[in-house]
């Protein structure tokens, strides 16, 4: 294990902490098999299920359910009591769905090669297409009955008292239901419209291979997603270049299908707006949080209007790096990289624990009882899914994916998927199931929250200018990928979505010409951008899921909003905090914000993001003119 360095040991200082042995991946060259994996950095699916022939039998259990929600069908204008009883079987049914597709999945990315999974994964999949088609027929039947005689079933129920607001958010889409049979059609549709995202992940998650490299000491090595990253991190640039040069040669073996599978997830998406009688893709995608479009169109044109902080960052690691050309590769390599930490998974999470004080001693521990009871997979390994992300069912506890490379980055990986484990965990315990499952608008401020008490904390315990600089511009990196970077995202998501809606062929060289433009006006003319760096649209997983990437952006304006709040020790709004974890789905999205305290309709949320920004490049600044 590589030593600590002096600010992770400062920090820890105060943390009453037994280290034991620990796994790092920096001890091996090659990418471990799963079975090297000591069983303590392995999540435990085995609690959502012992066996593969529970999982069956919850199969055939689901799937008998499913003729009896049809029974429904034609009666629910009779009487509130059979809405509240159709309500009820589709949820049990739902619960149990959630559970065969989160334990499918999950199998599947411990190991993508493994055959097994991707039949119970497309197995699952096709379930919830089944599902979705017998349960079609719901909405259009509620609409279809009377406005004042809908309102007087759901009071005759008391029962129904439960699913008001599930209700009135049937009724506020009456405009974007179709009719029962149409619907049908429409449900029946889901696995082809899983296509092109099913055909990037197995590109990038079981297909993608990437020529080797040679590190910092010449060794060859096998180049993959997470040692991709930490390279780009090296003070070795021509290790850095050939990083990024391998790696966007791996996706250029397959640009035209990427081009392809990209272009028809974007057709997708405006066929269903179209379809459902919206005026756009983007308002269709708000529409199901009950966003305004002015909301994703402000965030867009403030942040247009405050590129300036963003050129200023781009013109000082320029300067500060002693370039005559800033390329992209050059981007995250720290300014003081002798202030670079190597972190053990086991130190990040006492470091983590330590930070998240603020937020309660019930909090921290229940928290500290999801590390130690199997909801996290650590380390990457052969065939695993790329990345990190939080997931689970209604009826599982959280669970947690990384890739863990014992960097900074991942250190706030972890704090940021566990605050979303955290949210769902509240949620779970807080609400029925109607309501348990929360808007991505919402979940990612948990997910920020943590990362800024987290930076809060390092930033109030190192003392030394250097490892204070280094601290500085990870917390710059930080707000540039989670804010910035996503609301360039977003345009270049508008723009492509508004081509193919005005009957615009797309494919892979279009794509990549509308995020090269975009990119060099975010980043400015000091970035020179090379040839194959606009090839980074075609390998952006979150592009399969249209329209979600500006809720980073939204999300961290709260998240910076809620942390300052609670860092002040605002008792109330604390409260307010651990009210949204609570709240579920329970109201809409941008309404339980409100009922916590920030407004995301109004731009002053947005405005304060930037100012926080542009007070942190003048921060830097300063202390690396002091050091000259």
């Amino acid at each position: 294990m590589q030593k600590l360095s002096k600010i992770l040991l400062a920090i820890l200082a105060a943390v009453i902490f037994v280290f034991a042995a620990t796994f790092t991946q920096s001890q091996v060259k090659q990418v471990p098999q799963r079975a090297e994996i000591p069983e303590k950095y392995k999540w435990k699916l085995e609690d959502i299920y012992p066996s593969d022939s529970l999982w069956e039998y919850d199969f055939s259990r689901a799937e008998k359910l499913l003729p009896q929600i049809g029974e429904f069908k034609g009666h629910l204008t009779v009487s509130g009591k059979n809405i509240l009883d159709c309500f009820a079987l589709r949820d049990s049914a739902q619960n149990i769905l959630d559970r065969l597709y989160v334990y499918s999945f999950m199998k599947l990315d411990e190991d993508n090669r493994i055959s097994r999974y991707q039949e119970l994964s497309d197995r699952a999949s096709a379930l919830w297409t089944k599902f979705k088609q017998a349960t079609s027929f719901i909405e259009p039947e509620i609409l279809s009955i009377p406005s004042e005689k809908l309102e007087s079933l759901v009071q005759e129920e008391k029962g129904l008292k439960l699913y008001q607001h599930h209700i009135d958010n049937i009724s506020r889409k009456r405009a974007h239901t179709l009719s029962s049979r149409e619907e049908e059609l429409l449900a029946g549709t889901r696995d082809m419209s899983r296509i092109p995202s099913n055909v990037f992940n197995m590109i990038e998650n079981a297909d993608l291979k990437f020529p080797s490299v040679k590190d910092e000491e010449g060794n060859e090595v096998e180049l993959t997603h997470q040692r991709y990253y930490k390279f780009l991190e090296s003070t070795d640039r021509r290790l850095r270049k050939d990083a990024s040069q391998a790696y966007n040669q791996g996706y250029l073996t397959y640009i035209n299908t990427l081009g392809s599978t990209l272009a028809a997830s974007i057709n997708k998406d405006a066929f269903y707006a179209k379809t459902r009688s919206y005026n756009s893709s983007l308002e269709a995608a708000l529409d199901e949080d009950n966003i305004p479009t002015s909301v994703f169109n402000n965030l867009i044109n403030t942040v247009n209007e405050n590129l300036e902080p963003i050129h200023r960052y781009v013109s000082l690691r320029k300067k500060v790096m002693g370039l005559d050309e800033l390329h992209k590769y050059d981007m995250w390599v720290p300014l003081v990289p002798e202030a670079e930490m190597e972190i053990p998974y086991d130190s990040a999470v006492a470091v983590i624990l330590e930070a998240i004080k603020p937020l309660g001693k019930k909090y921290v521990q229940e928290m500290n009882d999801g590390f130690s009871s199997g909801w996290v997979d650590v380390y990457e390994t052969q065939g695993k899914g790329s990345g990190a992300y939080s997931w689970g069912g209604y009826s599982t506890h959280p669970y947690m994916l990384l890739n863990y490379n014992n960097t900074l980055e991942n250190v706030f990986t972890v704090a940021h998927e566990m605050g979303h484990c955290m949210h769902s965990f509240y949620s779970n315990l807080n609400q029925p199931y109607v309501y348990a499952d929360y808007s991505l608008f919402v979940a990612e401020i948990a997910a920020e929250t943590n990362e800024f008490l987290l930076m809060d904390y390092l930033l109030n315990k190192v003392q030394d200018k250097d490892q204070r600089l280094y601290l500085l511009n990870y917390y710059l990196e930080f707000i540039l990928g989670t804010f910035y970077n996503q609301v360039m995202f977003a345009e270049f998501e508008k723009v492509a979505h508004e081509k193919a809606e005005q009957g615009q062929a797309l494919s892979a060289s279009s794509l990549r010409e509308i995020y090269g433009n975009i990119y060099q006006k975010y980043y400015g003319p000091d970035l020179t951008l090379d040839s194959l760096d606009d090839l980074s649209c075609l390998r952006i997983s979150h592009f399969y899921r249209n329209f979600y990437v500006y809720k980073y952006a939204t999300s961290l304006a709260g998240a910076a909003a809620f942390s300052r709040e609670i860092l002040d020790g605002d008792k109330e709004a604390l409260n307010r905090y651990l009210g949204l974890l609570k709240a579920g789905g329970s109201d809409y999205p941008i309404d339980i914000v409100k009922t916590a305290g920030v407004d995301l309709s109004s731009p002053e949320p947005v405005n304060r993001t930037v100012e926080l920004f542009a007070d942190l490049v003048g921060q830097m600044e300063k202390l690396l003119l002091e050091q000259r």
